[in-house]
């Protein structure tokens, strides 16, 4: 039997097989500290459209085959098309930093400067459930 991992705020993903490691989390033999990041972007609006293809191919891709990746989705916002928010899950703050660390070194990683129009801004969180 496999726990599914409610996501009601990503309708997209209501649910996920896990792991072993994760049902001997549920049962309590094993501690996990699952990382959730949030970047939100706001670019150029004549730009978006090449932003979202860039990104996605780029970062996005890539980044879903790392260790320790468990989430790595662009999303764009529906009232507001040059506004994106970059959702992220990893297994652990370790993972993260080392995705984090590889991106500067990453051949072909596509440089945002020319697509922002402010400063991005990144959150961590942590699970609460």
């Amino acid at each position: 039997m496999t726990i599914g991992i409610p996501l009601a705020a990503f309708a997209r993903f209501a649910t996920r097989p896990v792991s072993i490691q994760w049902r001997a989390a549920a049962r309590g033999s094993i501690r996990m500290a699952i990382v959730g990041v949030v970047a939100r972007f706001t670019v150029q609006p004549d730009k978006a459209d090449e932003f979202a293809l860039v990104v996605n191919e780029g970062i996005v891709a890539p980044s879903r085959s790392e260790p320790g990746c468990i989430r790595y989705e662009l999303w764009r916002d529906n009232a507001d098309g040059a506004s994106f928010a970059m959702v992220e899950e990893w297994e652990s703050d370790a993972a993260l930093d080392a995705h984090l660390a590889g991106m500067g070194r990453r051949e072909g990683a596509p440089s945002l400067g020319d697509y922002l129009a402010a400063p991005p801004e990144m959150r961590r969180f942590g699970k609460t459930a």
